[in-house]
């Protein structure tokens, strides 16, 4: 059961790396709750097999590049939510500040 977890989680990291430049954000979160998933997994059971460590370490391997991967993504995400930011801060400065239903009186001395 650990070993076809382990396994599983082998595959889905090694596709993705392969096809990196082409996965979207979702993909790597999934990717992400997988490793925490088998790693708990891995945890809670008291010895692992020769096999499952080597198969965790060839999963480490990919650490590097996954980690790298993410922090481009993080600052793609950062990037487009400051041309957000600066979008509604130059259409905000344009925008009237004032009710349209108000009357301005006009008193003579």
């Amino acid at each position: 059961m650990m070993e076809t977890s382990i396994r599983m989680l082998l595959e889905k990291t090694t596709e993705l790396v392969n096809r990196i430049d082409t996965t979207e954000y979702q993909e790597w979160s999934s990717l992400v709750e997988l490793r925490e998933s088998v790693l708990a997994e891995a945890m809670n059971k008291p010895g692992l097999s020769e096999e499952e460590k080597q198969l965790l370490r060839q999963i480490g391997e990919f650490d590097s590049v996954v980690t790298a991967r993410m922090i481009t993504l993080k600052q793609e995400a950062q990037s487009g939510l400051q041309k957000i930011r600066n979008t509604r801060m130059q259409k905000k400065a344009y925008q009237i500040d004032y009710t349209p239903d108000s009357f301005f009186y006009d008193i003579k001395k």
